[in-house]
């Protein structure tokens, strides 16, 4: 049940984000004088990852999953949600901190839409799998096996 959820993670950062480009696109002046609510609206959408991928971490689930019922398998382990909550949480400063201390210049907007881009392709890439999963493996292991505990 909680596997099927997976999909989530990625998935809340980039529709919110794509969602928000569409209305850039097509309102520009009015979503550039929103500022505060489209970066709270994307930083909402990366804590609810977080805390899915926080849930996941602490049910020991593991497994496959698709992604939108496409060819894209996300691999669910130990190793991959510890990379991906810490990665996350690292983007989630750097959100937190830009509200704080950025100005809402011409920008802006496009600012926090490529951090909820980027933060929705890093956790679909350490979801993915692939050659990447063999590199960042072995150091999560020997970090998950110190016993850090959340």
């Amino acid at each position: 049940m909680l596997l099927n959820l997976t999909w989530l993670i990625p998935g809340l950062p980039l529709l919110v984000s794509v969602f928000i480009a569409v209305l850039l696109l097509n309102f520009s002046k009015t979503m550039n004088r929103l500022t505060k609510p489209v970066s709270y609206f994307i930083i909402i959408s990366l804590t609810l990852s977080e805390i899915i991928n926080f849930i996941l971490f602490k049910n020991n689930i593991s497994g496959n999953d698709t992604f939108f019922g496409s060819n894209l398998v996300l691999v669910i382990d130990r190793p991959a949600l510890i990379f991906s909550e810490s990665i996350g949480l690292i983007f989630l400063l750097i959100m937190l901190f830009s509200v704080a201390k950025l100005e809402r210049r011409s920008g802006y907007v496009r600012y926090f839409i490529s951090l909820g881009l980027l933060s929705a392709l890093v956790y679909l890439f350490s979801f993915s799998g692939s050659l990447f999963h063999n590199f960042y493996d072995p150091l999560m292991s020997s970090i998950d096996k110190t016993g850090i505990s959340f």
